[in-house]
């Protein structure tokens, strides 16, 4: 095979996505005898939901769900295993159409193209030259204490999925993994069936690109096409029917940073102020209402997680004086910060 291969996906998180991954995230939870109900707390997700198809959710509400799995499992349990519940089934309609591919880079261009049913937290950059092959993961959040969490399930629903593609286990060369490598490290090896760098630059897989343009047995053009114009459709309905306050409030617990004002944020979403305190009220809220309810729910998640001094938590909460966040905690919770990380 010659030539070169570059093909990136969305460096955006879309507002809204699919329930699939939480329906995962309770099926997985059962296994250890954590109650639906325990998992979707807090979340606005009914548990009949979950068996609703057409069900939109925003990705607040699958962070969310995601981050209570991850507080109520046992210590044994890790990002590793879940992965490989994320496989091409649990996928949807997107799963359906990657199977019909002709090829795996079909496959994989179809993966990319539709990232936003993938429910993913990355932008995957797929370089290929001749038979090497190399995909960047670029974190598209910074979740802190959870951020090892999120990467172990992508990249092991990522390698599950092409290994299901490929029919064959060995589909990465090399995986390189910027974080330090846990007490577990030697199960990534056993999983991945190939070297495992930890304290890398950034994640990175290398993988033998020569079967790129092989055709694959469940091939079915047809099916296909009809499955990919449903994915698109799909797409556009998340990225058109999220909600003027949903899009502020996904602007705002992803935002690098201090929290913006509104005239800074109408700059960001290309949106006059009147307008956005228009809609908003329409909607039923306005721009503190939602910045106020963002801040708590941020102070909750860290102060949850409990590596982070009080005084740093109120510096990323856009406080001056640590006084002024402990006044804020209070009246969202009845408590202090102290007593609730207690």
């Amino acid at each position: 095979m010659s030539g070169k291969i570059h093909i990136k996906s969305k460096g955006t998180l879309s507002v809204l996505r699919s329930i699939n991954n939480v329906a995962v995230f309770v099926r997985f939870a059962g296994e250890y005898g954590i109650k639906p109900k325990e998992i979707l707390a807090g979340s606005g997700i009914e548990i009949g939901e979950l068996t609703d198809p057409h069900r939109i959710i925003t990705t607040q509400q699958e962070i969310m769900v995601g981050r209570r799995l991850a507080q109520l499992a046992p210590d044994t349990l890790i990002g590793l295993d879940l992965g490989t519940h994320h496989h091409l089934i649990s996928k949807g309609k997107l799963g359906m159409a990657v199977m019909c591919c002709e090829t795996p880079l079909d496959a994989l261009k179809m993966m990319l193209t539709y990232i936003d049913l993938a429910s993913s937290y990355f932008q995957y950059d797929l370089r290929i030259e001749g038979n090497r092959g190399t995909v960047r993961m670029k974190e598209l959040v910074d979740f802190e204490d959870f951020r090892q969490y999120i990467f172990e399930t992508e990249v092991v629903s990522l390698y599950t999925i092409c290994a299901m593609i490929l029919d064959d286990v060995n589909v990465f060369e090399e995986l390189h993994i910027a974080y330090p490598a846990p007490d577990y490290a030697a199960r990534y090896r056993e999983i991945f069936h190939c070297p495992v760098f930890f304290d890398a630059p950034e994640h990175l897989i290398k993988f033998d690109a020569s079967p790129i343009h092989r055709t694959l047995k469940h091939a079915n053009p047809l099916t296909k096409k009809v499955l990919e114009q449903e994915c698109k459709q799909l797409c556009q309905r998340l990225n058109e029917h999220a909600a003027l306050k949903d899009k502020i409030r996904h602007e705002l617990m992803f935002a690098e940073g201090d929290f913006p004002t509104l005239e800074q944020l109408a700059s960001r979403i290309n949106m006059p102020e009147r307008t956005i305190r228009r809609r908003l009220t329409a909607e039923g809220t306005s721009y503190k209402e939602i910045l106020c309810d963002v801040r708590k729910q941020r102070a909750l998640e860290l102060i949850a997680a409990g590596s982070l001094s009080m005084e740093k938590i109120a510096e990323k909460l856009g406080y001056s004086e640590v006084a002024g966040f402990y006044h804020a905690f209070k009246s969202w919770t009845g408590t202090t910060p102290a007593n609730y990380r207690k």
